[in-house]
């Protein structure tokens, strides 16, 4: 959630979100400060800029639509930037999937649990696939 990947309100194009740093926060180094914070957002296309303060942790993407979504027979898919695509996209892929739950732990704690069911499914892993791959063109 320190850089989101947004389409521009001014051109259209891809505008990246991220957190402004805070020299006092970024000292103390708490991540629940941290990512509450300012946020910046830039257009590669048009430079078009606009900041946010700490209303941002109310709506971080500042109420634009991501960038990484695409549509399916299925449902919406959505990532928030690169690296988390990359990781949809690695769990997709992968055809021996393990559940990273420590004894006693949380169930519901990592990316890929609260990923919906068809986007999981072995059966629709073709057709995930070929969306994450609509999905990356819209990076360029």
């Amino acid at each position: 959630m320190d850089r989101l990947l947004v389409d521009c309100p001014a051109c259209g194009g891809l505008a990246v979100i991220a957190l402004e740093e805070d020299k006092g926060t970024a000292a103390i180094g708490w991540a629940s400060e941290r990512h509450h914070g300012a946020r910046r957002l830039t257009c590669t296309r048009c430079a078009h800029a606009r900041r946010e303060g700490w209303q941002a942790l109310a709506d971080p993407n500042m109420g634009l639509a991501l960038r990484l979504r695409g549509e399916s027979r299925h449902g919406m898919l959505v990532a928030y930037n690169e690296a988390h695509l990359d990781y949809i996209e690695a769990y997709v892929r992968d055809p021996l999937r393990r559940e990273a739950v420590e004894p006693g732990g949380i169930r519901n704690q990592s990316i890929a649990s609260r990923l919906p069911r068809w986007v999981k499914a072995a059966k629709n892993r073709d057709e995930v696939l070929k969306l994450i791959g609509r999905m990356r063109a819209r990076l360029a």
